[in-house]
């Protein structure tokens, strides 16, 4: 089976005070051509540093100590700095969270697309000005020849983002990474970008890494999902069968603490206690456990691995046993 990107025993460590700190371990996933995959989690999981891995983007603390990264016949962590860089906002392209913070307010908008395409694709003067334009108009940008000219300040937190989807989209990518890009918009823009990305992004066959920890918008978006803690996936499967038999504890507790709209009981679901830091990490054992209200003693004296069940991937001892928690 093709795939756009794939990504073996990923390992992401971060030098401290005190010594290396490993934030990611033995991350595998793939991603077919025109698939989209959601990475979800709670905050401090890995997801982003994940995604800046596979970019080359990682600060200069953080390093991937082992593992590898193939994309389109290349296993990125192998190339150097100059052949990454031909490669990032070409092949692959970025949509962060936060458009204000990734547009440059002292350029244009104009003056920004036109870097990538001028970088990438060459072109005479006028040609990537008009391909600046029909991109903007694609991604349904209003008046785009004078959006072209305006400055990032001046325009709403959607437009922004559809000028971060443009740009993101210029080369025709083979693969988008997208880090929580709806976010800080309200959810009626949330709905018109998450649709903007799912008709152009197909429509050119690209594939699409989507992080969030949002499953309403993963349920909407993706065709199969990743399920990461503490650095680690827990669960992968397609979306259709994970939202409806979630097998790991972490993933049913995700989806019995989400908010729906028939649901007409007082009390919402929680997961007690929170994500262990990289430092508190526990080794030799599940790192689920102290929260899981299945965990019995083998949780916390074996570490599980990954296993097959079905269709999905899990990595919890109950499951590998032949049992399914509840």
């Amino acid at each position: 089976m093709n795939t756009s990107l794939k990504v073996e025993g990923l390992t992401v460590e971060f030098a401290g005070v005190d010594g290396d700190v490993t934030v990611v371990e033995n991350v595998s996933f793939s991603i077919k051509p025109g698939e989209i995959l959601g990475l979800v989690g709670e905050s401090g999981c890995g997801k982003s540093v994940t995604s800046l891995s596979i970019i080359g983007l990682l600060p200069d603390a953080g390093r991937v100590s082992s593992g590898a990264i193939r994309f389109e016949g290349h296993d990125l962590l192998k190339l150097s700095g100059e052949e990454m860089r031909k490669l990032r906002g070409n092949r692959i392209s970025m949509v962060f969270q936060e458009p204000l913070a990734s547009l440059n307010p002292l350029f244009t908008v104009g003056e920004q697309i036109r870097e990538v395409i001028a970088l990438h694709k060459g072109g005479s003067s006028e040609s990537v000005r008009r391909k600046g334009i029909d991109l903007l108009e694609k991604v349904g940008i209003p008046m785009p020849e004078k959006v072209y000219g305006s400055y990032p300040h001046s325009l709403s937190g959607g437009m922004r983002q559809r000028v971060m989807i443009a740009i993101a989209l210029a080369c025709r990518p083979g693969l988008v990474i997208a880090d929580e890009p709806t976010t800080a918009l309200d959810v009626t823009i949330q709905a018109q970008i998450l649709e903007l990305m799912r008709t152009l992004v197909r429509e050119s066959g690209a594939s699409i890494l989507f992080i969030t920890h949002d499953l309403g918008v993963i349920a909407e978006m993706a065709d199969r999902v990743a399920v990461m803690y503490a650095g680690q996936i827990v669960e992968e499967g397609d979306v259709y069968s994970l939202f409806e038999r979630p097998l790991h504890p972490y993933t049913q507790g995700l989806l019995k603490s989400t908010v729906r709209i028939h649901d007409v009981s007082d009390e919402l679901d929680s997961i007690p206690g929170t994500v262990p830091t990289p430092k508190e990490m526990p080794g030799g054992r599940c790192r689920f456990a102290d929260r899981c209200s299945s965990a019995s003693g083998r949780c916390f004296q074996e570490e599980p691995s990954l296993v097959v069940v079905g269709d999905r991937s899990v990595r919890c001892l109950n499951i590998s046993q032949g049992e399914e928690t509840v």
